[in-house]
């Protein structure tokens, strides 16, 4: 009895929950079912509340057109006027694409404020690096006329750079001609080469003696101290004449010479060399010449300084052309120059042994010859080979050229764009009417936006290519699609006109002839249009504004330029809109405008209308499995690091392949950094910085450091090694000052005995504390060499508080160099143990940059195409009325940037600043296709034969969109950046295959869902082409639910 009493009351309790389950889900249902019309109803009530003022709009547009145009065009010149401009918005520097707080960002604008992280080099070849029989070759190393460090070699390099022999005049004084100005009268804040790396050491003695005098050391008086190049020019701050003298202390220099000179085909000879200089980031008060101010009224003076005007500078005065007045480096009087300089002048043809190259990994090997002509006469030559004897390259240049090679590439490739697009248009419509009625928008649009990013003074980069090609793609897509219904239902009325004057005529009755360009036939087919693909227009335009957006968002896309990317495409969208909306019936009206559409596509998209509706199965199947596919292999592909390989460059680009021949013979380039600050630390120097506690420290740093695989180091402590001294002493050698701040005789001195008195190498230093000798070594250091490594005197302190550490390796796989990064961030972190008041900051500069771009960009586009999606499935919901349309529209577009893996795989694609907004491309363009496509079966109704017209209809015009929008994008196939071809094939793809999800898959995917519906609820088949089934979305939802 008890287990029936226990049976029955689960049964009770199981059916009680069955109830109560139903009674959720009723209500659930019942919700979802007043919500549905409430959102109905009030779709409606605004549909007829918009109606009115949309056809009072169209009647005043339609009785005076041409006064609309004239206004709309007038405004138009106005804005874009300053869309000319448009190129110098773009910035071109690194450190616009850093995160927002990433730490290597606060790091790089700390270094900058008080060092230089702007580079400059000079990249130098003598006779010796020819490869074959030009070679210049000596019997003699240590006397090489073609070895870098000959004396007629550094003195040339020492002419360009300034030194204590040169003349007057703004270029005769050279480059750096101020060594004590950190920069702010000459533009240069220091420069490291083999010059100056023996300049500062010719130069080290005077100041030593100098420095010794004021602190009493080393029995050296003040009578002994002479300013250099006073009394012996061969003490100042010059090279020496004796070749024994300078190959002396290029020995003494070691390891730091070693980091700017080499040898490239092994004769023992330095035939290959790089002057590597910091410039000031703000030019704007130094004494460098300015350039002409591409924003500045036509006739004003040069008065732009920058750092494009710094690079001109150099190439004046480097590879000045003295006849040529119209040349860029003419200046007259320049011939005098190359008698100081002749490897100024001097151009080989020939291969050098530097252009050879060899990768292990890959086992790729072969002669890279990147040309560079010393002036513009030098580049109609016919030599195989062309290289400067002196390239200006570095970071900075190749940034600067890069973006401007880029917009001339683009600049290019427009009047193919636009001729492309034409052709398609003829060809589709055979009527050149419709280039001026779809292409007089787009043109308005792109010149107003791009009119005001430049009034608004809104800073770019190259990213913004992304927009031009969605801002021209959707222009085409709404023009088209307006006129295209327009005209549709034109011919549906003069139809309907000439069949009601038929049946007057055979009654008897008289009729009137229809006129086919009746003004109230096409008012009412203009207005029709507008409340109907009008409709799904602004439903485009409001949901890819709200869904680029996005990128607008601070806090979800730290990246500056993807933001102003998103800004532009918001400004742009609602200025196609605009446009569109009424530039295209005016301009309809006025041309009388008529498509002559092919019959034979007609009968062919009737035909491709059945295949959702007939095969819808195998339609979705093939997507299943294509995307699967995709997304196996999403992580894989959309992961890579994105690369700044020579494929994102203009082949030949001088300055570009300059560089990466340097990175490659060097095993440098990419300049990084970290700050040693001591401003907590007192020790037994004035100046935290020079204590020799935090010296030893650095010197240990540096040690961990160098043993990190392609990384070397440059800081005070290398320098000190470099600079050596001679005290005097009998039967000992110069010293390094390092050597001299170790030395055993500071230990003996301070607590001597008998025996100790009577060492005669120890005898200067008595009287003398290592402090003293601190300061001293310091002070023998050049003002250039300690503004290139320490801050600037802190007046409170009374001395140096920061020195900055230089970390250099070469431009590598950003995988590998990740793992570089955290071992030098591990020795980083640790600081110095001894001295816990030291700080050490984490590194920053190339690499930095390089990774924190990497993973910044990586994770705005996951972020970003993430909450695209969520955002645009909540607006569309609301604008739908329908979630189930809303998700079957994301899930169209989503399968697309499934496929985008699989083509970057098939075509061998890098991630790279390019490809990285493709995806947001295709979203905004699939999601428009998507939006006229449900937009159209809601007017139609989801039956199979409402499906079929949509896609004969709307599906035919989104096939002319897409192929117009692809023959633009066409053109980018004939640029010379291979990645730019890449990323105009994958956005032709991407956008073709979005032509296939909304048309095809889509209508597919409803076709499944009504499909499955009428089996589970039995109501017959769906797929009956000629039973004309209304199923409308508020039965469609109360069928799922019950």
């Amino acid at each position: 009895m008890g287990e029936e009493e226990n049976a029955l009351g689960t049964d009770s309790i199981s059916v009680s929950s069955h109830v109560e389950s139903d009674s959720m889900f009723s209500k659930f249902r019942d919700v979802w079912a007043g919500a549905s019309d409430r959102m109905e109803n009030a779709g409606e009530f605004v549909h007829d509340m918009v109606e009115k003022p949309v056809r009072g709009f169209y009647r005043a547009l339609h009785k005076s057109p041409g006064v609309v145009i004239v206004i709309l065009l007038l405004g138009t010149l106005y804005v874009g006027q300053y869309s000319v401009d448009f190129q110098h918005q773009i910035n071109g520097d690194v450190e616009v694409y850093l995160p927002d707080g990433a730490e290597s960002k606060d790091l790089l604008l700390e270094v900058r404020e008080g060092w230089s992280t702007d580079i400059v080099m000079l990249y130098i070849h003598t006779d010796n690096a020819i490869d074959g029989a030009g070679r210049g070759t000596c019997e003699t190393i240590d006397d090489c006329e073609h070895n870098i460090t000959h004396v007629d070699v550094l003195k040339q390099l020492s002419y360009l750079e300034g030194d204590d022999n040169s003349e007057p005049g703004n270029y005769e004084r050279g480059l750096d001609w101020n060594k004590e100005d950190r920069g702010k009268d000459d533009g240069v804040v220091w420069v490291l080469s083999p010059a100056q790396i023996i300049k500062e050491a010719n130069s080290s003695r005077a100041r030593f003696t100098c420095a010794a005098a004021e602190h009493g050391l080393f029995g050296i008086s003040d009578d002994d101290c002479v300013i250099p190049n006073t009394v012996n020019p061969s003490e100042g701050y010059s090279i020496p004449s004796e070749q024994d003298t300078v190959n002396e202390m290029v020995e003494n220099a070691g390891s730091l010479m070693d980091s700017f000179v080499r040898d490239t085909n092994g004769d023992d000879i330095w035939d290959t060399a790089v002057v590597v200089m910091g410039i000031r980031f703000d030019m704007s008060d130094t004494q460098i010449d300015p350039r002409y101010d591409p924003k500045g009224e036509p006739g004003q003076p040069p008065n732009l300084k920058d750092h494009k005007a710094f690079i001109e500078y150099a190439s004046r005065l480097i590879h000045p052309e003295p006849n040529d007045g119209e040349s860029l480096n003419y200046r007259p009087g320049a011939e005098e120059h190359y008698d100081n300089c002749p490897l100024c002048e001097k151009q080989f043809t020939e291969k050098l042994s530097s252009m050879w190259y060899e990768y292990e990994d890959t086992g790729e090997k072969g002669w890279r010859t990147p040309e560079s002509h010393c002036n513009p006469a030098d580049e109609d030559t016919d030599a195989e080979y062309s290289r400067c004897a002196i390239t200006i390259t570095g970071l900075t240049p190749v940034l600067h050229d890069v973006s401007d090679a880029v917009y001339e590439q683009l600049e290019w490739m427009l009047p193919w764009s636009l001729a492309f697009v034409a052709a398609t248009m003829i060809i589709l419509h055979r009527n050149p009417k419709v280039l001026i009625i779809c292409g007089t928008p787009i043109i308005m649009s792109l010149a107003v936006t791009f009119g005001i990013t430049v009034m608004a003074n809104i800073e770019l980069t190259p990213m913004i290519i992304a927009a031009g090609p969605i801002l021209i793609g959707l222009g085409v897509d709404y023009a088209l699609h307006l006129i295209n219904r327009i005209e549709e239902n034109r011919n549906e009325r003069l139809e309907q006109a000439a069949e009601a004057a038929w049946r007057e005529q055979r009654e008897g009755l008289q009729s009137e002839e229809v006129d086919p360009w009746d003004p109230e036939i096409y008012l009412g087919a203009t207005v029709d249009a507008a409340m109907t693909t009008g409709n799904a227009i602004f439903l485009s335009a409001l949901t890819t504004i709200v869904g680029f957006s996005v990128l607008a968002w601070p806090f979800l896309v730290p990246i500056k330029p993807m933001r102003t990317v998103g800004l532009t495409l918001v400004l742009g969208i609602a200025c196609t809109f605009f446009f569109s909306m009424v530039m295209v019936p005016a301009l309809g009206w006025i041309l009388r405008y008529r498509k002559r559409g092919l019959e034979t596509a007609d009968k062919a998209w009737k035909q491709i209308g059945k295949i959702p509706v007939v095969g819808w199965w195998a339609v979705i199947i093939v997507a299943i499995l294509v995307s699967s596919a995709g997304a196996l292999m999403m992580a894989d592909e959309m992961g890579k690091d994105i690369t700044g390989s020579s494929d994102e460059v203009p082949p030949g680009l001088a300055t570009y392949e300059t560089l990466a021949e340097y990175s490659r013979v060097f095993e440098g380039g990419q300049t990084n950094m970290f700050i040693v600050d001591a401003t907590e630390h007192t020790g037994q120097n004035e100046a935290p910085i020079r204590d020799l506690d935090v010296l030893d420290a650095i010197d240990a740093m540096e040690e961990n450091i160098n043993d990190v695989p392609e990384t070397t180091t440059v800081s005070l402590v290398t320098i000190l090694k470099s600079v050596h001294v001679d005290l005097g002493i009998p039967g000992v050698e110069s010293q390094s000052l390092w050597e001299i701040l170790h030395d055993e005789c500071w230990n003996i001195t301070e607590d001597p005995d008998f025996s100790d008195l009577l060492n005669p190498q120890c005898l200067p230093y008595y009287g003398s504390s290592q402090p003293q000798m601190v300061d001293v070594a310091f002070n023998t250091l050049s003002v250039e060499i300690r503004s290139m490594l320490m801050n600037e005197e802190n007046e409170i302190i009374g001395g140096e508080t920061q020195t900055l550490v230089y970390v250099n390796q070469p431009y590598i796989n950003l995988r590998d160099a990740g793992e570089l990064r955290n071992q030098i961030d591990t020795y980083l972190a640790a600081g110095f143990p001894a001295l816990p008041d030291v700080e050490v900051s984490e590194l920053t500069g190339g690499l930095p940059l390089s990774l924190d771009i990497n993973k910044g960009v990586h994770d705005a586009q996951t972020d970003a195409t993430l909450m695209t999606m969520l955002v645009l499935l909540i607006v569309m919901t609301f604008l739908f009325r329908s979630f189930r349309l809303a998700f079957f529209t994301m899930t169209a577009v989503g399968v697309v940037v499934l496929w985008q893996p699989l083509l970057m795989f098939g075509g061998n694609v890098n991630v790279n600043v390019f490809t990285a907004m493709v995806s947001t491309i295709v979203f905004g363009i699939g999601v428009d296709d998507s939006i006229h496509i449900i937009d159209r079966i809601r007017e139609e109704k989801e039956t199979p034969g409402g499906i079929v017209k949509t896609v004969s209809r709307t599906g035919q015009t989104i096939f002319e969109t897409t192929a117009t929008t692809c023959a633009g994008l066409g053109a980018g196939l004939l640029v010379d950046i291979p990645g730019l071809r890449n990323f105009f094939m994958l956005m032709m793809l991407l956008i073709t295959f979005a032509l296939l999800t909304s048309a095809i898959l889509l209508p597919a995917l409803l076709v499944g869902w009504h499909t499955m519906l009428y089996s589970i609820t039995g109501r017959g088949s769906y797929q009956d082409l000629d039973v004309d089934v209304l199923v409308a979305q508020e039965r469609t939802m109360d069928a799922v639910l019950e």
